[in-house]
């Protein structure tokens, strides 16, 4: 385990060790959530790609949901350009 310090004014300072072994460079930034009291760190690719995995759970394989919202705005414009067609 690695001490961090927090500044008077609440700003943590990580360690060059931990800020290299995430690829974070100065200046960078972290997505932060606090899980049964503890603070995890993690890159916000990390984020996204904890996101994906969750969300690909619920997604049948094989399965690509831009193609599925595309067909359903695609039913819904010609859906109203129908109605539209109709009140002329």
């Amino acid at each position: 385990m690695i001490r961090v310090n927090v500044m008077p004014n609440g700003r943590l300072v990580l360690p060059v060790g931990l800020r290299k072994s995430l690829g974070v460079e100065k200046g960078g930034q972290l997505m932060a959530e606090i899980v049964d009291g503890q603070v995890r760190l993690m890159t916000p690719d990390a984020s996204l790609d904890r996101a994906r995995a969750l969300f690909r759970k619920y997604v049948p394989a094989g399965t690509s949901i831009a193609d599925e919202v595309i067909a359903e705005r695609r039913a819904e414009n010609a859906l109203d350009n129908h109605d539209d067609g109709l009140k002329r």
